[in-house]
């Protein structure tokens, strides 16, 4: 009598939810390093908008980095907002009198500017030095996808650093009850009076419904649902949006590692035919072979040839 075995390897894939804790502040500003005195102000965008030649002294890299993240401005008594925080890095020159950071949201094709000046004396003092320019006025919406601008002031062209941004749209946390068959998700780092919805879902080419999703109410205390699903699956997703027009969903798909995974359930073995048909679920790249396990010393040998990549199914393997 002849044992089957199917030794299945997955692939892993990672994926980066960007779920981090979003810092609060309770105030916002602009800050400058080195010592140098800065101001900003609101700013069109329009004067700037025009760039010049910059001069054969002026370094194409006097912009060194800009990196955004997001913060949380939390006033007692007052609802809780979202502000871009945005650090620059410029090399201080003679050329150049200050910075124009701007944001226009790709959604509603709105944008903010702010003009930042440095005292010219000092500045042309430490000519060559680095300052680190950080400003954290710019409010966004939760889920919003932002582009990013910084400039020099005047604006020299080819002198200029850019960058899109999403900002974020909720932090998971989440427990698995093989008994009762449940997921249970707490949802954390979004605005208090906003709903939020949350599902199951199988990632194919999009997130298709593994059940109906459910709301967690921005007013009630309790941030967390129980969700039900039918089988753990390498696809099977948690996706969460918020309950507002065109919103941005992120998604955690914990299971792709195949931990808590059942993929045996969709094996047939026909002992007429002598055949052995698997299909998954969901679409997950896997090696598939047959072996003979030798009662000797429980140990399952391969047969050869029977070795099959796929990245759906396979039908039928001969015996």
């Amino acid at each position: 009598m002849i044992s089957i075995n199917v030794q299945i390897l997955l692939i892993i894939l990672f994926w980066n939810s960007d779920c981090q804790i979003i810092p609060r502040i309770e105030e916002c500003g602009l800050s400058c390093s080195q010592g140098i005195h800065c101001k900003s102000k609101p700013s069109s965008g329009i004067f700037n908008s025009f760039c010049h030649d910059a001069p054969a002294t002026l370094s194409s890299t006097v912009l060194k980095s800009m990196k955004i993240s997001t913060v949380m401005k939390c006033v007692q008594g007052s609802p809780c907002s979202l502000h871009l925080n945005i650090k620059g890095t410029l090399s201080l020159d003679e050329n150049i009198r200050g910075l124009e950071i701007c944001s226009l949201s790709l959604d509603t094709q709105q944008s903010q500017c702010t003009n930042v000046r440095f005292a010219r004396k000092k500045s042309k003092m430490l000519n060559g030095k680095k300052v680190q320019v950080q400003f954290n006025c710019i409010e966004v919406n939760v889920a919003q996808h932002i582009y990013v601008t910084m400039k020099t002031v005047p604006n020299y062209c080819e002198v200029k650093l850019s960058q899109e941004y999403y900002v974020e749209a909720g932090k998971f946390d989440f427990k698995v009850d093989k008994t009762r068959k449940i997921i249970s998700v707490n949802v954390s780092n979004f605005l208090r009076d906003q709903d939020y919805y949350v599902r199951l879902c199988h990632k194919w080419f999009t997130c298709e419904d593994a059940g109906a999703f459910a709301v967690i109410k921005g007013k009630e205390p309790l941030k967390s649902v129980s969700l039900k699903y039918s089988q753990l699956l390498p696809c099977l997703c948690i996706e969460g949006w918020l309950a507002i027009p065109d919103a941005r969903r992120i998604q955690l798909c914990p299971f792709e590692n195949g931990k808590y995974c059942v993929l045996w359930d969709n094996i047939v073995y026909n002992p007429v035919t002598q055949t052995l048909a698997w299909e998954p679920a969901c679409p997950v790249l896997v090696m598939v072979n047959l072996c003979r396990l030798m009662k000797s010393n429980d140990h399952c040998e391969d047969i050869q040839n029977s070795s099959k990549n796929s990245p759906e199914k396979v039908r039928a393997m001969q015996i």
